[in-house]
């Protein structure tokens, strides 16, 4: 046995929670699967957060969601009798009563006394749960108190508000103790608050993202490095913490690293560089942002040569809805680049945007080459004088001039 649970179940814990190391994570969830089989309550509990997403875990662990196969091991774990996933269970609002009706407690107070004995005496991952229970209020439910059992509506929330507050001493605990996940919520509650309970006290959060920074947490230095490149436009020390939460594998700090040289404020601007940061972040799968900067980047050439096919390619990838996106899609689309022209597509993409030198000039050409619509150079000559200084539809407009009767002719 271990010192909080079976010895499989708190190396686990260590290798899953107090580090972001996915060689160590996958051989924690090996080990947990076999003692899944020996009926260990507590190795199900723990698996079935591993497949409920990356946050129950960390933004790059290694396990892929699986609903099913989460709600099925907490399931067992509950009728095997893990009070931590009791507390878990009530925590994701699954602890329907056909779970309660299984569950060997005679209630759910009976299994948070068990994970808060471990926590007092030291885990710090009870302490971390100990800590949810009073963060969410789930302890109204553990505790089975409702607004009746007060004076008045006031005192009821005065005591919601009092118990909001106990989850510090705990997150305070578990944070320095190492279990990671702590650090979010307990930096949660200073950065935005608790609803109309806690007023948020912004700045209060910096200096716990800084204790998980100096620990090494990736996610942490992230953050940290996060703070200061765009709260405190301090990119020369945002930079070094970027760059270790990168390379400890938090992806998101290519991100940062790459707005870094981009804005060349810190260091000498570097765009072929850039675009190797926004390639690692954009291929997460998730960073709009860089699949649309690295579309404008190959689009007009910058850090590279222009590639309108990889500009569609990395444009395409982007899933907000952002004008610079329709705008230079829209002019692919239009005129043919990097793909099969398509001038409805193109046209259609254009109008969404707003206005924009590029829409300008892709409606001017539209326009001035009949592309898709009725010919009419004298309106796609307003379009390309409208794009400004943009060096395309500046060429263009030399193939154009009036005639002496006013009329607009191509040269």
């Amino acid at each position: 046995m271990g010192k909080y649970f079976s010895d499989v179940v708190d190396q686990a814990i260590e290798d899953l929670y107090y580090c972001c190391d996915n060689d160590k994570a996958k051989t924690a969830a090996d080990a947990l699967l076999l003692a899944a089989k020996e009926d260990d309550g507590d190795a199900c509990y723990i698996l079935s957060r591993c497949f409920s997403g990356s946050c129950y875990s960390w933004e790059y662990h290694p396990f892929e969601e699986n609903e099913a196969a989460a709600y099925a091991m907490l399931h067992q774990a509950i009728s095997l009798g893990s009070a931590a996933a009791v507390l878990g269970a009530l925590r994701m609002d699954l602890l329907t009563p056909e779970l309660k009706e299984i569950m060997p407690f005679e209630s759910i107070k009976e299994a948070w006394d068990v994970i808060y004995e471990k926590a007092e005496n030291g885990c710090a991952f009870c302490q971390y749960m100990i800590g949810n229970t009073y963060y969410f209020l789930d302890i109204i439910e553990i505790e089975d108190h409702k607004e009746s059992d007060f004076a008045n509506k006031g005192a009821w929330n005065e005591w919601k508000r009092m118990q909001i507050k106990q989850c510090i001493p705990w997150f305070e605990k578990a944070f320095s103790s190492g279990m990671i996940l702590a650090g979010r919520n307990y930096g949660h509650y200073y950065q935005y608050g608790r609803g109309d309970y806690i007023p948020p006290e912004p700045g209060k959060e910096v200096p716990i993202i800084r204790q998980g920074a100096e620990r090494g947490y990736p996610e942490w230095m992230y953050a940290y490095a996060h703070y200061l490149a765009y709260t405190e436009d301090n990119d020369k020390e945002a930079l070094p913490w970027a760059l270790k939460a990168a390379e400890a594998g938090h992806l998101w700090g290519w991100h940062i690293v790459g707005d870094i040289y981009w804005n060349g404020r810190a260091v000498e601007r570097n765009l072929p560089y850039v675009i190797e940061c926004y390639k690692k972040t954009a291929s997460y799968g998730n960073d709009s942002y860089a699949c649309r900067q690295l579309g404008r980047m190959y689009f007009n050439g910058w850090g590279t040569t222009v590639d309108y096919a990889q500009a569609i390619q990395w444009l395409e990838r982007d899933k907000e809805p952002e004008y610079f996106k329709y705008d230079l899609l829209g002019i692919c689309y239009l005129l043919g680049h990097g793909c099969r022209q398509e001038p409805a597509r193109g046209k259609a993409l254009l109008e969404r945007s707003e206005k924009s030198c590029y829409k300008s000039y892709g409606l001017g050409m539209m326009y001035a080459e009949g592309i898709g619509v009725r010919e009419d150079i004298e309106k796609g000559v307003e379009y390309l004088k409208a794009a400004g200084n943009y060096e395309p539809a500046m060429e263009a407009l030399k193939h154009y001039r009036k005639s002496l009767f006013g009329v607009w002719r191509r040269k």
